[in-house]
């Protein structure tokens, strides 16, 4: 086999699967182009999550919180803020007391760190936080695997969230 052909050959191998690969991408992108009705334009970033005791604040810079939904065990936000230079950071701050309540509530509020952005661009953006560590410490609290937490997620639009998990 010459070496014309072979890489002729590897070729036709390699491009159905960069078309295939190419076209879910392609879908998932699309359907992450809203959250509730908020356009962002990319993929949601991963935020982090820190539990955090009453007396830990941290520090914001300005955003505006457009929307929030919890789908499965994740947090799914869309902000907006001024900047475009600079990569910034969102952070989600839960509290590690329970309200008690029926269902049980947590508070919980997003730090921005804008890492100095002199940009005046108003970027939309989607931010995704997994909320696992949130479910342990429930499932810690109250020795159960199932539960109901009423996230009460500061400057949110939509107002408390629900967070059911079975498992």
């Amino acid at each position: 086999m010459s070496v014309k052909s072979a890489i002729g050959f590897v070729l036709s191998l390699l491009i159905p699967f960069a078309i295939g690969c190419q076209q879910d991408f392609n879908k998932d992108v699309t359907a992450l182009h809203s959250v509730d009705g908020v356009a962002i334009e990319e993929e949601p970033y991963i935020g982090d999550l820190i539990i955090a005791g009453a007396d830990e604040k941290f520090t914001s810079d300005s955003f505006v919180l457009n929307n929030a939904v919890i789908t499965d065990d994740a947090l799914i936000i869309s902000v907006s803020y001024s900047g475009g230079c600079k990569d910034h950071q969102f952070t989600l701050v839960v509290s590690e007391a329970f309200l008690e309540s029926s269902p049980v509530q947590l508070s919980a509020y997003v730090a921005h760190d804008a890492d100095g952005d002199p940009c005046e661009a108003w970027p939309t953006e989607a931010y995704y936080f997994d909320l696992a560590p949130v479910k342990t410490l429930y499932q810690n609290a109250y020795r159960q695997k199932a539960g109901t937490i009423v996230l009460r997620l500061k400057d949110a639009p939509n107002g408390e969230l629900i967070y059911k998990f079975t498992m």
